[in-house]
C-alpha cells in the first residue's frame, strides 16, 4: 500500500531559525494520526510546512508517492492537502457563504462547473447551521460555528489528507464532544492528522498517536496514552 502522505527527514523552521530536524511521518489512506506536544514544540510548524505555507530546510514531502516538496501551497491544496488552521482563521468581514465560496479558487481551472455546487450542498448537509447563517458575517459566529466553517472549507477541496491544528482550542466541552463525533464519522473517507494538547481527545479519534519531543516525532506506546 502506498502511503497517502510521507514526510522523510524533514527540517522545518522560520527563516534561518530551525524549529525541527529530521522529522519523519507516514500516513496511510484512511488513517487518523494524532500528534501531541506542548506549546512551541513545532507541531503547527510541521503542518504549515507540509501544506507549503513554510519552506522546508531539508527532507521530502511525498503525496501518494509523488515528491511535492517544491510545490506551492495552492498546488498542494488542489491535489487534496487541506489544513484546518489553529484559530480557525475565518474572514470576519465576509459572510459565511463568501467564506465558503472563496474555496472555489482552490479547484483546478478545468474542474466541471457543477463540481463545486455539489460539494457545497454536501458540506451544508453536514453543517446545516452554516446554511442557515449563510448571509451572516464570519465575526458573528460562535467559536464552535467558526470551527464548523473552517472544517467545511477543508472539505470543499475534497481532501485526501486533512490536517487539523488544535481543533478543540477554546471550545466548550459539549462542542468538543460534537467535534469528536464528527471526526470519527470522517474516518476512512480520507486520512487525517490531528494536532492537539488534549490527549483524551486524540485517544478518542486517532488510530495511533505521536508526540513531538525535542523537535522529533515519537510514537506513544499504548501504556502511555491517557
Amino acid at each position: 500500500m502506498t502511503p497517502v502522505l510521507e514526510v522523510k527527514g524533514l527540517g522545518t523552521g522560520y527563516g534561518q531559525l530551525a524549529v525541527s530536524r529530521d522529522l519523519s511521518l507516514t500516513l496511510n489512506p484512511g488513517e487518523t494520526v494524532g500528534i501531541l506536544g506542548v506549546n512551541g514544540a513545532g507541531k503547527s510548524t510541521l503542518l504549515k510546512t507540509i501544506v507549503g505555507l513554510l519552506p522546508q530546510h531539508a527532507g521530502q514531502v511525498l503525496l501518494n508517492g509523488n515528491d511535492i516538496s517544491t510545490w506551492p501551497a495552492f498546488r498542494r491544496a488542489r491535489n487534496g492537502v487541506a489544513l484546518v488552521p489553529e484559530g480557525r482563521q475565518v474572514l470576519a468581514g465576509l459572510s459565511v457563504r463568501d467564506n465558503l465560496e472563496l474555496t472555489r479558487a482552490s479547484l483546478p481551472s478545468r474542474t466541471p462547473a457543477d463540481v463545486f455546487p455539489g460539494r457545497l450542498a454536501e458540506v451544508l448537509s453536514i453543517f446545516p447551521k452554516l446554511g442557515e447563517r449563510g448571509a451572516n458575517p464570519g465575526s458573528s459566529l460562535s467559536g464552535g460555528e467558526q470551527q464548523m466553517l473552517a472544517i467545511a472549507r477543508a472539505l470543499l477541496i475534497a481532501p485526501s489528507v486533512m490536517m487539523l491544528d488544535e481543533p478543540t482550542q477554546g471550545l466548550a466541552p459539549v462542542i468538543v464532544n460534537m467535534l469528536k463525533n464528527l471526526l470519527v464519522d470522517f474516518k476512512g473517507r480520507f486520512a487525517m492528522v490531528v494536532v492537539e494538547q488534549n490527549s483524551a481527545f486524540l485517544e478518542s479519534v486517532a488510530d495511533r498517536i505521536l508526540e513531538m519531543r525535542s523537535g522529533r516525532l515519537i510514537e506513544v506506546a499504548a501504556t502511555e496514552k491517557i
